[in-house]
């Protein structure tokens, strides 16, 4: 693979990637003008704003971002390792989905602790999006949002999209462009490291099935754990006290898998040509996008 090549291919990415986040974040406020004057009762319930949301996000700003992903199709596609139909069994699933969810509750705590580093810096309490977004919804509308939407969406483009167009350059390219983009789409200090370590199980699961359900249905589990699930707990203190027990045995068995190497071992291992890294990262669409997660990252910091 030349440089040329690698440096279209991401730059194609990026530019992807940040037509999403411009589309998804800013396209709703012409619409709410618009509702504003015409239907201003409807800016007070909580549905009509969580559909427009997600129709914005899912009906616009993904196709956007596919059709532009799309040109960053390697030009060489036969070399694109094809996808094996492996069905996981019940133990594999669950040896993956205790892992998530171990690596969820660690790197949770790497992102709270940033948090908190940054808000002693600031001199005042620094923005939590995870936590304003879940309470100002319903349960029912949470897990629509969280349990169901998400998953579907963020698997579709994060693995199966994303490996289109980078999978030609081995499963270590694919798996880190994937986590890392995943990551930096979240634009909050407190989601990067966990959506960063999350994001390689289920772009490893995705890999290793060829299958995006299996990815979207461990996706989904997870967001219900860590998502949902403290919200019941609000009332119901068993399930607190079961989910503790869970976050503690699911990152020691974290833990014990990173510590015995056994998280990943990737198969294919092309040859790319020196400065493949630089061509991938040094490009105006990735470095633009990789801006604009920062910047929306320290905006919440500071004003949310």
């Amino acid at each position: 693979m030349g440089i040329r090549e690698i440096r279209k291919s991401y730059n194609r990415l990026g530019w992807s990637m940040l037509a999403y986040m411009a589309i998804y974040q800013f396209m709703s406020l012409p619409l709410l003008l618009l509702v504003k004057q015409f239907w201003p009762e409807l800016l007070s319930e909580t549905w009509f704003n969580l559909i427009l949301n997600e129709v914005i996000q899912y009906g616009i700003a993904l196709p956007v971002a596919v059709l532009i992903m799309n040109s960053a199709k390697a030009p060489k596609p036969q070399e694109v390792r094809p996808q094996r139909k492996y069905r996981l069994s019940a133990g594999e699933f669950v040896h993956y989905l205790i892992l998530s969810i171990g690596l969820l509750f660690l790197f949770n705590i790497v992102g709270t602790y940033l948090n908190y580093l940054i808000s002693l810096v600031k001199g005042s309490q620094a923005g939590n999006i995870v936590e304003q977004s879940l309470t100002s919804y319903s349960i029912p509308q949470a897990f629509l949002l969280t349990v169901i939407s998400a998953p579907i969406g963020e698997e579709l483009l994060f693995r199966k999209c994303i490996f289109r167009a980078v999978g030609c350059y081995g499963e270590k390219a694919f798996l880190f462009t994937s986590a890392s983009l995943f990551m930096l789409m979240h634009g909050n200090v407190i989601q990067y490291p966990y959506a960063f370590a999350v994001g390689l199980v289920f772009g490893w699961v995705y890999l290793r099935t060829g299958s995006i359900w299996y990815s979207i249905f461990l996706h989904a589990i997870v967001n219900f754990v860590g998502g949902i699930l403290p919200l019941l707990g609000e009332d119901v203190p068993a399930i607190m006290v079961g989910l503790s027990i869970l976050y503690l045995v699911s990152s020691g068995y974290a833990i014990w898998i990173i510590w015995r190497k056994r998280y990943f071992r990737v198969r294919n291992k092309p040859e790319l040509v020196e400065g493949a890294l630089d061509a991938a990262l040094i490009n105006p669409g990735m470095m633009l996008f990789t801006v604009a997660s920062f910047v929306m990252a320290g905006y919440i910091i500071l004003y949310l």
